[in-house]
């Protein structure tokens, strides 16, 4: 019998388009085997595995097509789920949260693995066949490991040279080298990176030292740091290098206009400094009246303090209190919202109090004369006394005494004079004027026991600005003269 062709048409898949062509079935009639001569001759496969693109690039020769997208991780998955519990591990997602101690993980087994921790020893399936030894496991392998322990196995054994040490247990073999092969004092976890000697007491620890010496770890985002024109991006270590590296090369700065260009030394200072701008700009609505709806509202007065900073306000009904500080804003409510009065006079026939220490005050000077009782519920805080005309001589109304004390103190070396007119061995970096006063051509006879001092008296009494280091330099020859005398 001859054979006879059936032609099938493939089905179309919806979604998918159809491969053009059509196949060929072959039916023999007879129940003999077709011979070859029947057969259409074999059309060797010229199809290969086409590529995949994965995140926008064309991957070939892999199954795992689901890869992840987070910045710098190049996992990659072969299901869509291990994908999913994966990116768990950067959005810091835990959904299977234990019942018994609300203890969240990432992935439902483990979550399974922790709740066996709450069930009895009596429900381990494996248990130990070794006499006395009533131990049960939840796995085969924790049962071998603990077999193996019986019988003597000790798998972690010493590398060091001479050293012929095992133990059973890995933390074992840690503690060995750190009291037996390094210095006194050496912690488990060692740090493997050249020319490093730090050791931790936990894995975690070690992990996040590691990253110290990441020489990529954190990147200048200053628009001039950034790549421009071929330049390499700066990299740096540790946070505080980075710290450094915007204090030193970029400082904090104000950028007014009557400031040229002022840097502080951190943010904070600079926004304390923006609020003096934003207090004078309030200040000069104030003073021209824009402040004000109309001619005939009554003008605003200067607050005290300024306008700008109030972010405390009071909270009771009907108050419009603002202030600058939640402890100015506590003070306030207790006083005129309570009714505290924690001030009281000190006199027993006076029975007043006060709510603010500085109407205590001014009742104690009103009403009271000035005692020794009521200098001292002041805690200490009141202004030193000016000494008596009648204790002042006529030395010291003159200066003489001050003269007397600075030539003492030359004689014992423990102050230096005013080396002006002659400023032998100090370099000037300028001098503000030179208007013939009569105290530039006298001799100096100012003292003083600090460089800073001398500095300072330079430039606001001479009009002469000298470098710090400058100075520095010439107080220490001279209190090396003084040594060598």
């Amino acid at each position: 019998m001859g054979s006879s062709t059936t032609v099938i048409q493939p089905p179309s898949v919806l979604g998918k388009c159809s491969r053009p062509g059509q196949y060929l079935l072959h039916l023999c009639s007879s129940p003999e085997p077709c011979g070859e001569s029947d057969l259409e001759p074999p059309v060797a496969s010229t199809s290969k595995s086409l590529p995949l693109l994965i995140n926008g690039a064309l991957v070939s020769h892999t199954k795992k097509r689901y890869q992840c997208t987070h910045k710098g991780c190049d996992k990659a998955y072969s299901k869509p789920s291990r994908l999913e519990e994966h990116e768990r591990s950067h959005s810091g997602q835990r959904p299977f949260v234990c019942e018994t101690c609300s203890k969240s993980y990432l992935r439902e087994t483990h979550l399974h693995a922790h709740a066996r921790s709450h069930l009895p020893q009596s429900d381990r399936p494996f248990a130990c066949v070794k006499p006395n030894c009533e131990k049960r496991f939840w796995t085969a392998q924790h049962l071998r490991v603990h077999t193996e322990w019986h019988n003597g196995v000790k798998p972690f054994v010493c590398v060091e040279i001479d050293c012929q040490e095992a133990f059973a247990k890995h933390h074992q073999l840690r503690t060995h080298k750190c009291t037996v092969h390094a210095p006194p004092g050496t912690k488990p976890y060692q740090c493997e990176h050249d020319g490093c000697t730090q050791s931790f007491g936990t894995n975690q620890h070690l992990r996040t030292h590691s990253q110290v010496h990441n020489e990529k770890r954190y990147t200048c985002a200053h628009p001039t740091c950034l790549v421009t024109n071929g330049q390499t991006l700066k990299f740096y270590p540790t946070w505080s290098a980075l710290q450094h590296h915007n204090r030193t090369v970029h400082p904090p700065t104000c950028w007014h206009t009557s400031c040229n260009g002022r840097i502080f030394t951190s943010q904070k200072g600079l926004r304390a400094h923006q609020k003096l701008h934003e207090q004078q700009i309030a200040d000069a609505e104030i003073d021209a009246g824009i402040a004000s709806d109309s001619e005939d509202e009554r003008p605003r007065k200067k607050r005290r303090g300024g306008e700008v900073g109030r972010d405390w306000r009071c909270e009771v009904d009907g108050c419009t209190k603002d202030f600058k500080s939640k402890k100015a804003l506590t003070t306030h409510t207790n006083v005129t919202h309570l009714g505290r009065r924690d001030h009281a006079c000190p006199h027993r026939s006076c029975g007043q109090t006060f709510g603010y220490k500085h109407l205590l005050q001014r009742h104690l000077t009103k009403h009271h004369n000035p005692s020794p009782s009521s200098e001292s519920s002041d805690e200490g805080r009141n202004r030193p006394t000016r000494p008596a005309a009648s204790n002042m001589d006529i030395d010291m109304i003159t200066g003489n005494t001050y003269a007397q004390n600075a030539q003492a103190k030359l004689k014992a070396a423990k102050a230096l004079q005013c080396p002006y007119p002659y400023l032998n061995g100090l370099d000037l970096l300028y001098k503000i004027s030179d208007n013939g006063h009569t105290s530039d051509r006298l001799i100096c006879d100012y003292v003083f026991s600090r460089a800073y001092d001398l500095r300072r008296h330079l430039q606001t009494a001479h009009d002469i600005v000298v470098d710090k280091e400058n100075v520095d330099r010439w107080v220490r020859s001279i209190q090396a003269d003084w040594i060598t005398s």
